[in-house]
């Protein structure tokens, strides 16, 4: 694994230069477009491939007709997404595009997402390269950019201060400006202020989400481009100045850590969504597959110095801990929860105390993150989280996601305890009868109950309550582990190479033998099933910190101690906000 020492400049140029490469070597499709699946990678790829062209990057070698080709096909492209657009100012969703194509792109219904960040786009490539653009697309961007104003598009109220509304938001400021519309451009300031003020004092609610905070990102990012009134673009560079921080206090080497509040199989259990994360840190090697493209490539804002510094950089190990309260624009909060991750330079663990019900279940609770230029990762094909979890509404076999409302969680450094106590009945949250856990690839020595292995660079040690099997896949070891009478617990204890030397642990046979003086304690107490019935876990850490989580049965495991060294752990001192310092 080799990490080049490269300037942001030479980092993008590398990913436009992959998105154009990529763009080539895609089959154009009958109806002229590269996707059906979702119009908006259409748009994407091709204006990588035309701002590749106009840079001649990438083409060295070729000849002046491929040159011509391929600025044909990104011309091409752009001009066949732009002309799905609804431009009949009486049709209800007057100015929007479809976002799956199905077999006949002419008829696809329009939906309101591809607008969104598409749109900010569209208005950044216009200015950016209007200069240059063939008399022909420019005339239809204008159109575009023109029925985008004169449509309700982006006339929608604050009401979640979520990712939807961030790119509402740096839609009115670019129209605004791009129109002369001195109102529009004032209402898109002012709800930038309150969305700005709103995660500054209640948090971030789309933590670890992606691709939405990347949305964040790139639909102000545009903004602080194009909007070149003093006013905009300071508040606007404060606001992405909080996201990248934001992003950096989570960051290890192209990994998100912690919890998620959304994840997707892209980011589940493989960290792929990396563009963004190795132009502005470059401290792992240049991706070589696109996940998501957007639009990674065109953006000329730079991440602050102090930011890339503390990220790359930072003193480690670190906890970090956020209480985030869920409220509306009003201030209304309905929610609070509070996530925590312990993060070490060979690896990160931790999670969210509080399990959330969220759109389309993707909540990931918690996990062990090994860095993207972990051995195990960058040359093994491996996965680079570790989790278990026991299967809820919408899981599918073989996808590692979605999680069930039951257990509850004790997270200490690199210790994390979960008990389940899973109620019986035929519900979707109930019904699956085993917990399944994701390590990744490496040396492994398995028993009943529990197992030790070593993935690059890090040694994991887990113990369940009941016995497991396990399967060895491509990229991951997956575990099973039935539930009895709805129970289920789990500990896991992560260590480095680094570490395990100074405790004389220099292989995994000898973690092995260490393993049975580490090992963990499940005890059920009570009547099983009421409420009286409590299961604990109790683990004493490498450390010799004790560790000891006691759940109500009843209760679906709902916690009702945890606690470390005997003292109760609180969850007082989280703040709120940022906390980059």
């Amino acid at each position: 694994m080799t990490i080049h020492i490269t300037t942001t400049a030479e980092r993008r140029n590398a990913i436009r230069r992959l998105a154009a490469g990529q763009a080539l070597a895609l089959p154009v499709l009958p109806s002229g477009y590269w996707f059906h699946g979702d119009v908006r990678n259409n748009f994407y790829f091709a204006i990588h491939l035309f701002a590749s062209c106009v840079e001649g990057d990438g083409q060295a070698g070729a000849t002046q007709e491929q040159r011509d080709a391929a600025m044909k096909l990104a011309v091409d492209m752009i001009g066949n997404v732009l002309k799905l657009q609804v431009q009949d100012a009486a049709h209800p969703m007057y100015g929007h595009w479809p976002l799956g194509l199905g077999d006949n792109p002419s008829a696809a219904k329009p939906h309101p997402l591809p607008v969104e960040l598409m749109g900010c786009l569209i208005v950044l490539f216009y200015n950016k390269f209007k200069q240059v653009l063939p008399i022909g697309l420019k005339s239809e961007l204008n159109l575009s950019i023109l029925h985008m104003y004169q449509s309700d598009v982006y006339r929608h109220p604050l009401q979640h201060i979520h990712h939807h509304e961030a790119k509402h938001t740096a839609l009115k400021l670019l129209l605004g400006h791009q129109f002369d519309d001195g109102e529009l451009l004032e209402q898109g300031m002012r709800y930038l202020r309150q969305q700005l003020r709103h995660i500054q004092q209640y948090g971030f609610k789309e933590y670890g989400c992606l691709p939405w905070h990347w949305h964040w990102i790139q639909a102000f990012a545009c903004v602080w481009e194009i909007v070149d009134k003093p006013e905009v673009r300071s508040t606007v560079g404060e606001m992405l100045d909080f996201l990248w921080r934001l992003r950096a206090d989570f960051y290890l080497r192209g990994a998100w850590v912690g919890a998620q509040s959304r994840q997707w199989p892209h980011d589940a259990p493989l960290d792929n969504n990396t563009l963004l994360d190795y132009i502005a840190f470059g401290d792992f090697p240049e991706p070589n597959a696109i996940t998501r493209l957007e639009g990674a490539a065109l953006y000329s804002y730079e991440v602050a110095d102090d930011i890339v510094d503390k990220a790359v950089n930072r003193p480690l190990p670190q906890e970090i801990k956020r209480q985030i309260r869920f409220a509306d624009a009003d201030g209304v909060v309905t929610e609070e929860a509070h996530t925590y991750v312990y993060i070490a330079p060979e690896y990160a663990a931790g999670g969210v105390w509080e399990r959330r019900d969220e759109f389309d279940n993707e909540q990931q609770r918690w996990d062990v993150t090994l860095p993207l230029t972990s051995p195990a990762v960058a040359g093994g094909g491996s996965v680079n989280q570790a989790f278990f979890f026991h299967p809820g509404a919408k899981y599918k076999p073989g996808d590692d996601r979605h999680a069930s409302p039951y257990g509850d969680v004790l997270f200490h450094l690199d210790s994390i305890v979960q008990l389940w106590a899973v109620p019986a009945g035929g519900a979707s949250d109930s019904a699956y009868p085993e917990l399944v856990g994701c390590m990744p690839k490496g040396e492994w020595r398995f028993r009943e109950r529990s197992g030790c292995g070593l993935a690059g660079d890090v040694y994991f040690v887990f113990y369940l309550m009941q016995p497991f099997t396990y399967t060895e896949k491509a990229d991951r070891i997956s575990i099973a582990s039935s539930l009895k009478d709805g129970m289920n617990g789990v500990v896991m204890e992560v260590v480095s190479r680094t570490e395990a030397d100074g405790l004389g642990i220099a292989s995994l046979d000898q973690l092995a033998e260490r393993m049975d003086s580490m090992s963990a304690t499940f005890v059920r107490t009570g009547t099983p099933g009421s409420d009286g019935g409590l299961l604990q876990a109790s683990y004493r850490t490498r450390r010799g910190d004790a560790l000891s989580l006691t759940v109500s049965e009843a209760a679906g495991a709902a916690g009702l101690n945890r606690s470390v060294n005997g003292q109760p752990v609180p969850l007082t001192d989280y703040p709120t906000g940022e906390l980059f310092s």
